[in-house]
């Protein structure tokens, strides 16, 4: 009996302990969908941007954090690696928010990216 509630105190833990780290993972996740959405509002009253644009540049900054994130995680110990990856990860981003963008929305941007 000892052996049967031991395990399950065990079997317990573990599902705990899983369940806390998709928690976390689910809050970070949300943090950056927020973080997505601010950034894009700020971009959205700036550049004029309809319903569609707003959906997709929100979809393209979402992406670009999650890599930014990932790359950090993958490369902190690294600081030439990670450079070089974060280097990419913008390099990756602009070439979509151009894509996105309308060219004379794209002229705005990058007024308002070298203003930054």
């Amino acid at each position: 009996m000892k052996k049967i509630f031991t395990l399950f105190l065990l079997m317990l833990a573990f599902v705990t302990t899983q369940a806390s780290a998709l928690n976390l993972d689910r809050g970070n996740e949300e943090r950056l969908k927020v973080q997505a959405i601010e950034q894009t509002r700020e971009l959205a009253t700036k550049l004029g941007l309809n319903e569609a644009d707003y959906i997709r540049v929100k979809n393209i900054i979402f992406q670009k954090l999650v890599a930014i994130q990932a790359v950090e995680a993958a490369y902190a110990k690294s600081p030439e690696q990670l450079q070089k990856k974060m280097q990419a990860v913008t390099e990756e981003y602009n070439q979509q928010i151009a894509g996105a963008l309308s060219a004379k929305q794209h002229k705005m941007y990058l007024a308002l990216a070298s203003a930054d």
